[in-house]
């Protein structure tokens, strides 16, 4: 696996993966940069893989929910995600770095990471596949890094929590639109 430090490109994509319909891949031409493997059908607990090291991300809570980065078999949480009201939310790592997550407002799945500065770092865009009934039911997703930014060592890290996040709010949809249409008949 290879670092984003060393990538030659802004654009990247995220692609399903071989071992599982829940597993995903950060690629271009150069190689794999980061996995996300869902380990749960609910998609509640994932695994990140990227060259800097192995995470768990977990959503936690329903009336308050926020969701954790920790080091694989970690008891310690790295960062928490705490969405707001309005499709946004706020990433908080332990040594003090915060990120911003606002959501794409009618150009499909996706949000971008910014800095404080509201500066963008990560982007993300899902592309809906031919097989939406099988979980996630997202085949890809594209991704712009911000070249320019002195935190790109965790562009990666970003990349995984932002498509995380697409994927259980994609879910999170399907189930509601699912339950309605249920209610209906």
């Amino acid at each position: 696996m290879k670092s984003l430090t060393e990538c030659a490109t802004n654009s990247l994509e995220w692609r399903r993966g071989d071992s599982s319909p829940l597993s995903f891949e950060l690629r271009n031409d150069d190689g794999t940069f980061a996995t996300l493997v869902f380990l749960d059908k609910e998609c509640i607990l994932a695994r990140v893989e990227t060259a800097e090291g192995t995470w768990t991300l977990k959503h936690l809570g329903v009336l308050n929910p926020v969701v954790t980065l920790r080091e694989e078999g970690g008891k310690v949480n790295l960062a928490t995600f705490h969405p707001h009201a309005f499709r946004h939310g706020k990433l908080e790592f332990q040594d003090g770095a915060v990120f911003d997550w606002t959501w794409h407002h009618g150009m499909g799945p996706g949000g971008t990471f910014t800095d404080q500065e509201g500066t963008p770092l990560v982007r993300i865009h899902a592309r809906t596949g031919r097989d939406l009934t099988s979980p996630p039911g997202l085949e890809q997703g594209d991704v712009e890094l911000n070249s320019a930014h002195s935190a790109r060592f965790r562009h990666a890290l970003l990349a995984a929590f932002g498509w995380y996040l697409v994927i259980f709010d994609h879910l999170k949809v399907r189930d509601e639109v699912a339950a309605e249409t249920g209610l209906r008949m």
